[in-house]
């Protein structure tokens, strides 16, 4: 009967447990949700983003740097499909499309600039949590500058291709498609950084 009695015990402390963790992680994925219903594109913000809730718990900070590290992850890659196409078209213009080659490069060029200007950004708001004062607005600010700035650089790339009449081929309509997702995982970052101006948890 002792034994009954401690199985039905075990039982109801693991389904208590799991009933706990599972309260848990739904308030950790409500906390994005709701973050990124200030976002442009808040499906794309939720799906990328809470597979890291357990890390971000409800931080605002740690949200808007996986944001950043998540956005920069999908824009690095996309100078070695560049390079190939811009070597190609060199080789053979037709192939890319009437004028494509000095797109390619001055999209390459864009592309790392604006890798380099999230990644600038997501350093400046690390340990946000821990600063008070001026210094939280100041990198605040400065985050959201060089973001709306890489997201500019972003832009012009995907505006020189979009300028084309059709010729562009299959290669560089794939590139497109990424940059336009890349652009889209830049604007939710800069909404959560701009979220973080009236973020009650930093500056107090």
């Amino acid at each position: 009967m002792a034994s009954i009695y401690l199985f039905f015990f075990l039982l109801t402390s693991l389904l208590f447990s799991c009933s706990m963790a599972m309260n848990s992680d739904q308030n950790r994925t409500s906390f994005i949700r709701t973050s990124c219903s200030h976002t442009l594109y808040p499906g794309l913000c939720y799906a990328s983003l809470s597979p890291y809730a357990r890390r971000v718990g409800s931080n605002p900070v740690l949200l808007s740097r996986f944001a950043m590290n998540v956005t920069l992850a999908r824009l690095k890659p996309l100078s070695v499909p560049m390079a190939s196409l811009h070597h190609r078209a060199a080789l053979a213009p037709s192939y890319s499309g009437n004028n494509s080659t000095p797109k390619l490069k001055d999209c390459r060029e864009f592309i790392s600039r604006a890798a380099d200007l999230v990644r600038k950004s997501e350093k400046e708001v690390t340990g946000l949590e821990e600063k008070v004062g001026p210094e939280v607005m100041w990198r605040i600010s400065n985050a959201q500058t060089w973001l709306s700035a890489a997201f500019t650089y972003e832009e012009t790339c995907t505006d020189e291709f979009d300028e084309e009449s059709g010729g562009t081929g299959e290669d560089v309509e794939q590139l497109c498609k990424k940059l336009k997702r890349v652009k889209q995982l830049t604007s939710n970052a800069l909404a959560l950084v701009n979220c973080l101006v009236n973020s009650q948890s930093i500056g107090d």
